[in-house]
Formats: C-alpha cells, structure tokens, sequence
C-alpha cells in the first residue's frame, strides 16, 4: 500500500492527573470483594509512600495539593478534604491527609494496575524502575504508546498476510488492494486499560515491567487480526505496446481480502489468563478482578469508564446480520460501517468525524457547540446523530449527506414505510416542527417484523433499536445505491462501457 495508515485506540488522552482517583477506589471497592488481606500485605509500603508524599507537599506544596484538587468533586471524599483544609493548624492538616492518603493508597494498590501504579506506590520494589518516571500521566502515555506499537505490529502482520496471499495466487495485484475489506480500520477494538489490567492480574501485581508487557504482545501479534479472502474474476482491457487499448479483454482473477476487527479475546491469550479462574488476591474469577481493575484505571485516568449500557457487535454476530440482508453489496457496505460503531462510540453533541476509525472517540472533551444542556461540559468525545449518519456514508461510500440533520433532510427526497431499504434514512420529524430533530438509518427488520434503526442517540451512543419516533422515510438524491461494490478500476470501466 502506499501509504501507510495508522490508528490509535481511543483511550490515551485524559483528564488532569489523577481528578477521579478517589471515586476509582470506591468503584473498586464496590465490586472487588474483600480485599483485605492485600490490603494488609501492602500497608507497610502504603505508609511509607504516604509519608514521603506528605512531606513532600509539606515541602513542595505539589502533592497535597494535587490530591486535594483530584478528589475535590468526589462527594465524601471532597468534603472530608475540604474541612480537613479548612482546619487552622497545619499539624491537623496533615495527620487527617496522612490516613486519607494511607487509607487511599491500601485500596489503589490492590485495584490499580501495578504496571501504571508501581513506580509511585512502591509496593513491588524488585519491578520497580528508578530511573522510569514517577507521574501517573507520563507512565500511562508511556505504556499506552508500547500497547499502540504492539497492535500497530499485529495490523502490519495482518496487511503482509494480504500481500501474501496476492503473491502466492498469482492475483492481480492492483484489483485486489483495490477491494480489501479493512475492518481494522473502521472499528479499532482494543483497549488499553483492559490490556494492562490483564497483564497485571496475570502476574498477581508483582513483578510486572514494560519489556515484559510488550515482550508478550509482540508475540501474538500475528493473532490479532485475522484474514479470509475470496477469489474473483473480471474482464480487464488487454494492453499492447506503450499502455495502448486494443479493444479485446481478457479474464484476470483478483482476490477480495477481508480484514477483521482486533480479536480482544488475543490480549487474554498473551498473558495466559483463565477469565474463569479464581484470583486468589480479591477472591473473584480473574474476568470480574480485569474487568473491576481496568474500570479503576479509566475512572483516575479519563473520570468515567466509557462503558455505556450498549454492548458491542461482534465480527460474527455483524457477519450474520449482513448476510441475512436482502439489499445491495453498497447497502450492506452501509450496514457493515454503521454497525461496526454500536457500542464503540459515544454521543457527543456536535460530534463529527472524517471517514475511518477516529483515535479522539472515547477520550474527555469539552462540549462547545450551543444549544445542548452538555455544552460546556466535558464529556467522552463521539458523534452525533447527522455526525453519524454522514460518517458512515462517507466511509462506506466516499458519498457525503452533509452536516446537520437539515442539510441531510434537503440531500434526501421521500419514499414510503414500503419502500424503506437498509442504509435509507429515517427522520424523527420534519425540519423546523421540533426544537431538536433526530436522523437514523434504517437497518431492516427484527424476527417479529419491528423495523430497526441504527443511530447515536444521545442516552446510549451508537445503538441498535426499534424506536417508534421516526416519521419521516428519505433516500439520497441522485445516487445509486443499487449495485455491488467493485474495485474502482471496474466501477470506471463500467461506468464507460455503460457511457
């Protein structure tokens, strides 16, 4: 390929510090179990890096500070601190500060991924790094950029596979980079803060080190993506001499390469981790102990896990929904983009995006566009309803509905309820009768006949449903939404010979 493409993982930017730490440890501690033996194991360690941050904000007036800013908006805890700041002596404040940190730190330690946390806490000294950095936000982008570089390897793993398989078949190349299918592109599925959960839970919270971590992604990396293909064939123009047409074709085979999402199921195999096993430390299977550890990480990283309450569609489950269509190759092209963000992407308002996977989705952002009780909040970054709607067409087809529900009403001509296709749109109302309007796709019909929609819909983010809100049935003006995809040499070839 010539150029070369790259993603992130949506997951590496994130508030100031260390803002939400406190209400990462009362979300942990809500669904860890007892974790009181760790707890006690690590108090000695615990204590010690209290003591040392205390004095040094006593000293410096940095850490103290920090904590107090972090935890200042986490209800019990922000009030606490705020009377434990009010008091008129220092002594006071600093005994009080003491055993919330101590008390903060002995449940960090034992819900906080060591891999990020040890070289603050202190509570594994043989891993610990003296040289590595000691700021939580340099650590995470430190490992974050690892993590990125391990599944960019298993990307470029993947995309050799492609120049293989053309290679070994004989095919023609220039056709068959033309029709690959790159899933990896349009829905990047890891997670960073799983990813280090799981490593430090597969190694019990000791001994975890940066070159281990990427040692062991590095050797699934070709695992990461799979690659199916299938064989075509297609009349292309027999050249002669200096690149000239004769007139005559000739049958060529190419070969159409899919590339799958990321495969999360891999990062479990690369650290040899048994979801259903017990983890001995909280007493809870090591599925529950990753998923409660990488929760705590996103709560102090970005202040929200991003969960939302849609689960994702699978490779599989989106595969059987595409083939029971009846529409299409452009529309179940449409389908196959917009499904790929069901639970993947938030709603944000104002939120739009250019084509493919966008590494800023999921990361704190400030709401600037007017007109929303969220505008001026910070909220995880995503699309909107017509944000969405324009992306998928735009990464499915290179065709553009414009921005804004308005602008896609007047892209868009009416058709009836029977005329619906999958990839046509749905609108709540007509412009200009609502405050606020809603535009969704339409996806085809459930096993009891509902029609379903998919869309971004501002309490869940990206989903798929059977509102009953939606009155008005468009379809893109001037656009043929009818035949197959092709390579774009044969769509051009095609669109001549039909000239």
């Amino acid at each position: 390929m010539s150029e070369e493409q790259r993603f992130g993982d949506g997951q590496d930017n994130y508030l100031q510090g260390i803002q939400q730490a406190a209400e990462a440890a009362r979300q942990f501690g809500a669904g860890a179990g007892s974790a009181g033996a760790a707890g006690a194991a690590a108090g000695e360690a615990a204590a010690n890096a209290a003591a040392a941050t205390v004095k040094a904000g006593v000293e410096a007036g940095k850490a103290v500070s920090e904590i107090a800013a972090g935890t200042a908006a986490a209800g019990p805890w922000g009030a606490i601190l705020s009377a434990a700041w009010s008091l008129r002596h220092t002594l006071f404040k600093i005994l009080i500060f003491i055993c919330l940190f101590l008390l903060f730190i002995v449940i960090a330690v034992v819900s906080l991924p060591s891999i990020v946390f040890n070289n603050i806490f202190r509570t594994d000294p043989s891993s610990v790094d003296p040289n590595g950095p000691t700021e939580v936000s340099t650590i995470f982008d430190d490992l974050s950029a690892v993590v990125s570089d391990c599944i960019q390897s298993g990307y470029d793993a993947a995309l050799a596979r492609v120049d293989q398989i053309i290679a070994d078949g004989g095919y023609d190349y220039e056709l068959s980079m033309q029709a690959l299918v790159n899933n990896a592109l349009i829905s990047t599925d890891y997670d960073t803060c799983y990813t280090l959960a799981a490593y430090s839970a597969s190694m019990g919270q000791r001994g975890t080190t940066k070159v281990d971590l990427q040692s062991k992604l590095n050797a699934v990396a070709d695992q990461m993506y799979a690659v199916t293909y299938e064989v075509k064939e297609a009349q292309v123009p027999v050249e002669s001499g200096e690149s000239e047409a004769t007139g005559e074709t000739e049958t060529v085979e190419y070969v159409v390469c899919t590339i799958h999402p990321f495969d999360q199921s891999v990062i479990l195999k690369a650290f040899g981790v048994d979801v259903d096993a017990t983890y001995d430390q909280f007493n809870i299977t090591y599925g529950e102990a990753i998923l409660n550890m990488s929760n705590a990480l996103k709560m102090t990283m970005y202040g929200t896990t991003s969960d939302g309450s849609v689960p994702p569609i699978s490779d599989a489950e989106l595969n059987l929904f595409l083939a029971s269509l009846d529409c299409s190759g452009k529309r179940k092209e449409l389908m196959r983009c917009a499904l790929s963000l069901v639970g993947r992407v938030p709603y944000f308002w104002g939120g739009k995006s250019a084509p493919g996977w966008n590494s800023e989705w999921n990361t704190p952002k400030l709401v600037t566009a007017a007109g929303s009780s969220s505008t001026g909040t910070i909220r995880p970054y995503g699309l909107d309803c017509s944000g969405f709607t324009e992306w998928v067409y735009q990464t499915a087809l290179g065709v553009t509905l414009y921005d804004g529900s308005w602008n896609q009403w007047d892209a868009t001509h009416a058709i009836t309820e029977e005329e619906l296709l999958p990839g046509d749109l749905g609108f709540m109302a007509v412009p200009g009768t609502v405050p606020v309007n809603h535009v969704l796709l339409y996806a085809g019909k459930d096993a009891d006949g509902k029609k379903l929609w998919v869309h971004c819909a501002s309490s869940t983010g990206v989903v798929l449903n059977s509102p009953d809100y939606v009155t008005q049935y468009r379809r893109r003006n001037d656009i043929d939404l009818e035949g197959d995809l092709l390579p774009a040499a044969l769509e051009v070839e095609e669109a001549g010979a039909n000239g």
